[in-house]
């Protein structure tokens, strides 16, 4: 149907240029994937489901332990932040249309299960956030009419601390491994559908087929040079962001790349009762009133379960033939609103956690963000359709949306929280970030009516590419001497060099996104 070529494909050379990276989010998630298969291998080696958090602790203690098990788990997070990143983007683009399905589908069951991987991983250190975490999911699979007792057995055992640890783990692992095959199923599909090419090129109607003309260039070295830039990011960001997280003291539970106390331990009560942060938002939803009346198990399918099969559907909902995101302004709007309500239920699960919210409070924060957005898609939506604005990647104006929408809840909790504190901290954190509101609408305002900027990329000079390519390899071996004599025997030290081994992978990265800007002007 598509005269595929050999695989791998060649791609337009626009998705290896400025701003091509969202193109290729598939493939972070990718590269998270295998970095998470690789370290999870080592830890299982040292953990012990007969005594979970003193063999997660005692990961710590051995040579570069502490390395492997933060970037493991800031790995997860990063890779479930991708997922739902790249979900994210495929809709507002409309990459679920014909003929793209069942890479669609395909995609929401690698967002479920990347989260229940994730989850049972998170549950596996046995400290007191990995208790708070399963009482959730008892309380939720134990609501299941008939079968809750059964799945309750079949997920976290018959009660005991070792059966419930063996089944986490086990099931960390076949998860796991659907999702290699899953992956594996989703890059075949993707490859036969062609990578959706950019809607301008099919003029924004389906189906989107990428066809190779003369200017695509071969695989090798364009594209394999931009995956390794790619992957050298990827893998920087996972060891830099825990490392540099694990240098600062009194980082909330919440962010800790470090387990917390023992679920037994005194000092457990004194630990917020917090689930995994990308779980945050269904902690929150069960705070709500209706959670109450209906029990955990409804309350979950209602809040999360309704969206995601929403999700499944929206294929075969939107059989609209354009992919023009202001001919879609339901489904925009929609996904702006998905970002929204995800976004803000976990920031306030995270700032009041298990405080009630009575039924009017929880109405006001489902509807009034629904009218507002809606509002402005279809504002945005018609000024661009009447020529009034005209404006490339109009997609950017949508995502100021949700991110103002996310910034003005900030701001309305802060301002609450300095009327009632009265502290300077509050006071501070209000103004900043009614700083940050401002510039977003501002940006927002400047969008509809037609402010844009343009610019073409240039090619670096010889005496530009010899100058920082230098500079980059004297920081290098600047990085690799001191990284190379610091003791791997305390956490901290090991963080340092977490912290450096991510610096070294970004000076990669910036060196060859450095040659291909010099060689190939991309």
């Amino acid at each position: 149907m598509n005269d595929p070529q050999p695989i791998p494909r060649k791609v337009p050379d626009y998705m290896r240029k400025r701003g091509g990276l969202w193109y290729w989010t598939g493939a972070m998630i990718m590269i998270a994937f295998f970095y998470e298969a690789i370290t999870g291998l080592i830890l299982f080696i040292y953990y012990q489901p007969s005594n979970a958090y003193v063999s997660t602790e005692g990961v710590l203690n051995i040579a570069y332990g502490s390395v492997i098990l933060t970037t493991h788990l800031y790995g997860a997070y990063i890779m479930i932040a991708l997922v739902y990143i790249h979900l994210l983007r495929n809709l507002f683009v409309g990459a679920y249309k014909k003929p793209r399905e069942i890479q669609w589908l395909s995609g929401v069951i690698l967002l479920i299960l990347t989260v229940a991987v994730a989850y049972f991983g998170y549950s596996l250190t046995g400290d007191v956030l990995s208790a708070d975490a399963t009482d959730v999911a008892r309380g939720i699979a134990g609501g299941f009419p008939v079968i809750g007792t059964y799945l309750m057995e079949i997920f976290m055992g018959n009660g005991q601390s070792i059966s419930l640890f063996t089944r986490f783990e086990g099931w960390h692992i076949i998860l796991a491994g659907l999702i290699g095959i899953t992956f594996a199923a989703h890059f075949f599909i993707a490859e036969y559908n062609t990578i959706m090419p950019d809607p301008k090129k099919a003029n924004y109607r389906v189906p989107a087929i990428d066809k190779e003309d003369g200017s695509y260039k071969q695989w090798y070295p364009y594209n394999l040079l931009y995956m390794i830039q790619i992957a050298l990011f990827t893998i920087a960001l996972i060891l830099l962001i825990p490392s540099v997280l694990a240098l600062i003291p009194h980082v909330p539970a919440l962010f800790s790349p470090f387990p917390q106390v023992s679920a037994t331990s005194p000092l457990a009560s004194q630990v917020p009762p917090y689930p995994p942060w990308f779980l945050l938002f269904v902690y929150k939803e069960l705070d709500f009133g209706i959670s109450s009346t209906v029990g955990p198990f409804w309350a979950t399918t209602i809040f999360t379960g309704l969206p995601l099969i929403y999700l499944l559907l929206l294929p075969y909902i939107d059989r609209s033939s354009t992919l023009k995101t202001t001919r879609r302004p339901v489904v925009v709007a929609t996904g702006i609103i998905g970002i929204i309500y995800l976004i803000g239920l976990s920031t306030w699960g995270a700032t009041m956690p298990g405080i009630p919210v009575n039924n009017v409070v929880g109405l006001l924060f489902f509807v009034i963000p629904l009218v507002v957005v809606i509002a402005l898609v279809y504002l945005i939506s018609g000024r661009l359709e009447s020529g009034k604005v005209k404006i490339q990647n109009a997609w950017k104006m949508y995502a100021l949306l949700p991110f103002a929408g996310f910034i003005a809840i900030l701001a309305g909790i802060s301002i609450y929280a300095a009327v009632k504190q009265g502290t300077i901290y509050y006071t501070t954190a209000t103004i900043f970030l009614l700083v940050i509101l401002g510039i977003s609408i501002t940006a927002l305002y400047a969008s509809i009516y037609g402010v844009k900027r343009t610019g073409e990329q240039k090619k670096l000079s010889g005496k530009g590419y010899v100058v920082f390519g230098g500079l980059y390899g004297f920081l290098a071996l600047a990085i690799i001497s001191i990284i190379s004599v610091i003791p791997p025997t305390t956490t901290f030290n090991q963080s340092l060099y977490g912290v450096g081994l991510g610096l070294l992978f970004l000076l990669g990265t910036a060196f060859i996104a450095l040659y291909r800007s010099h060689a190939y002007n991309e």
